[in-house]
């Protein structure tokens, strides 16, 4: 079957330019703050064949373009058998081997090439930037249709209708009842102007100074139209408004699935996979009204929630390849340090989430590219500053950033070891990153790690051996520290109330994470319930950028000293559906793309739960109560683990194990 293809990354370069160019902000567009990457003009495209007759193939192209079929040569312009088919769309080939060439020109959008008959486009052809670096070309099973090209992402629609109509100020607001996202058009307006204002809140719509996303225009023949935005509400000036509402989504199946005895849990699972989905869109995007960007960070946690969820292998590559950019790489991703060092993680995650090696290959080259621009940032004694316009991150916190921070150390000491790793799948030197991952983490607990206080400090260079959540549970995550270690650092921060709290849901991701590691799963009922069902019964219809439970009515909305402007649709507050797939279902990967696997299922302060883990080739899916344990899985390899016992798990056959009280 033919495919689109294109030079790999063009595809996710070309969308994240479009995507990044349509962040509203009080009725202008904002643009984005980092670096982005523009696409080739030229492409060429390269494949060489053996046909046993003859044949013809039909060209179609985003682009003008020039086929050359060659029979001896790889430079078709000096071959005097080299045939030339300008802009030809049906092309005849000859019996024998022949090397087809396709120059491809687009200033506009990006080259794109697609050919049917009697030879088809798909990976295995070459393309090249006219540099003379022939690599495989991109491709994506989205696209394989000649009338659907990949200038146009392939999202799905269905009309939503409003649930309530209510004149208020002169005109109409109306109500979908819940988040959601969607292309609109107003019709049979009768004023000579217009103005429209989202809200993700009542309020917010019905602001006209502060809502964050609105419109006015002049309507033709009575109608107004506007690309895709987030909302629940919408505000039309003109009473006789009628409005057309098309809910814009990538069609993505959900293989992931949770229950238990406790309506309340069950809905927080339902809000946060809908609240994922949201997000899901060309990328995994941070939310999708006020930031409506793609951060590093913020798609590292958004893999291990796709992972329980869809299981979608292209939007992680998608947002990967773009978070990746281009060379020359002159600017760590996001402009922020640490999420450089997430997207190098990420990519080792991903390969062991996935074992796809053929992606791997592909996007080696800029994996390369950027860790020679971090390891050119390095200084003498080994460590990572910031230096010009680099955001030195981690969190919104009071850290001591005073030179080195502990918390970019570890990471980059853990990007170093994924890199090795990764090398090593690849067949390939890793340039000494083992060994300077080592040498990293050894000279991390030598400088960072205060014995009397039993925790890691921030900053070793300002004398003020500050303690901070974020440094210690980075430390705890990433770094090889002893079992030992690890339980002062639970005992001495974690559950030490005198170390400032964490303040983000971004981070609470990871403390939730150290709680589950250390034993202490009993909190993660507790957080659902209190955290996440509080946005419940405040009326949430997805889930917030954070959620502070002393607040009141319309101080939930405010943010960044503006009163809406915090988003009520985050990517990273969907982490329950991770949680509970991992520490209540207990499915967890231990090889390469799940040739191995554990199954650790824990009640936790639930009663009964089931529910399912999606894996290479299907999912695996757990049930317990107080008297049993019922696992079946589709793949060979797995493993469950119950109060010390181990049971090996048979493709297709139910483990079932009677769990006596004291099990429990």
């Amino acid at each position: 079957m033919s495919q689109w293809i294109w030079k790999f990354g063009e595809l996710e370069h070309y969308h994240s330019l479009l995507v990044h160019s349509t962040r509203q902000n009080y009725g202008y567009i904002e643009p984005v703050i980092w670096k982005q990457y523009a696409c080739d003009p030229v492409i060429a495209f390269r494949k060489v064949v053996e046909l046993e007759q003859e044949g013809t193939i039909t060209i179609h192209a985003c682009g003008d373009f020039t086929v050359t079929v060659a029979h001896d040569t790889l430079r078709p312009w000096e071959g005097a058998d080299s045939i030339p088919y300008w802009g030809q769309k049906v092309v005849p080939l000859k019996a024998g081997r022949q090397i087809i060439t396709v120059r491809v020109s687009n200033p506009h959008t990006f080259p794109c090439l697609y050919i049917e008959g009697a030879v088809e486009t798909d990976g295995s052809w070459l393309a090249d930037d006219q540099s003379g670096s022939w690599s495989p070309a991109g491709t994506s099973p989205m696209f394989t249709d000649s009338a659907h090209t990949p200038e146009t992402f392939p999202f799905r629609y269905e009309e939503l209708e409003a649930l309530e109509k209510e004149p208020v100020n002169g005109g109409i607001l109306l109500d979908f009842g819940k988040e959601t996202y969607c292309r609109t058009e107003f019709s049979n307006l009768k004023a000579a102007q217009v103005r429209i204002q989202y809200g993700e809140s009542r309020e917010e719509a019905l602001d006209g100074e502060n809502c964050v996303i609105r419109f006015e225009g002049k309507p033709k023949e009575g109608r107004l139209s506007y690309r895709p935005s987030a909302f629940r509400y919408i505000f039309v000036s003109d009473p006789n408004a009628q409005v057309k509402a098309d809910y814009e989504y990538l069609p993505l199946e959900y293989r992931g699935a949770f229950s238990c005895d406790e309506p309340l849990i069950n809905r927080v699972w339902e809000v946060s996979a809908y609240t994922f989905h949201l997000n899901c869109r060309e990328f995994f995007l941070d939310g999708i009204k006020r930031d409506h960007w793609v951060w590093s960070g913020d798609t590292y946690q958004s893999l291990f929630v796709n992972r329980y969820l869809f299981f979608d292998k292209d939007i992680e590559q998608r947002t990967l390849i773009m978070l990746g950019g281009k060379t020359p790489f002159s600017m760590h991703v996001n402009m922020i340090m640490d999420y450089t060092f997430f997207w190098v993680i990420s990519l080792y995650e991903h390969y062991m989430t996935y074992g796809d090696r053929a992606f791997l290959e592909q996007i080696a080259p800029q994996l390369e590219e950027v860790m020679r621009f971090c390891t050119g940032r390095e200084e003498a004694d080994g460590f990572m500053r910031g230096k010009g316009v680099d955001w030195v991150f981690i969190d919104w916190a009071d850290m001591d950033k005073t030179g080195a921070l502990c918390g970019e150390q570890v990471l980059w000491a853990k990007a170093l070891e994924c890199y090795s790793r990764l090398c090593a799948f690849l067949g390939r030197p890793d340039g000494g990153a083992a060994k300077k991952a080592e040498r990293l983490q050894s000279l991390i607990l030598e400088k960072f790690y205060d014995a009397e206080k039993k925790a890691f400090i921030d900053s070793f260079e300002s004398g003020r051996r500050n303690v901070t959540r974020h440094s210690n549970i980075l430390a705890y995550l990433f770094l090889p520290c002893s079992e030992q270690m690890k339980a002062d650092i639970y005992r001495h921060v974690i559950l030490n109330d005198a170390v400032p709290q964490i303040t983000t849901p971004y981070f609470k991701f990871y403390e939730n994470q150290v709680h589950c590691e250390a034993g202490n799963t009993a909190l993660l009922e507790q957080s659902l319930r209190d955290y996440y069902g509080g946005m419940l019964r405040f009326g949430a219809t997805s889930f917030f950028e954070e959620f502070d439970p002393t607040l009141s009515g319309v101080q939930h909305y405010a943010m960044y000293g503006r009163p809406y402007e915090k988003s009520l649709c985050h990517a990273w507050s969907a982490s329950p559906v991770y949680l509970l797939g991992a520490y209540r279902l207990g499915v967890r990967n231990t090889g390469v793309a799940y040739e191995s696997f554990d199954v650790r299922p824990q009640l936790g302060d639930l009663k009964s739960f089931s529910g399912k883990v999606p894996v290479p080739g299907g999912a695996v899916r757990v049930e317990m109560d107080a008297a049993h344990i019922r696992v079946l899985s589709d793949i060979p390899g797995g493993t469950l683990r119950i109060n010390g016992q181990t049971y090996k798990l048979k493709a297709g056959e139910e483990k079932i194990i009677n769990c006596p009280a004291k099990m429990l």
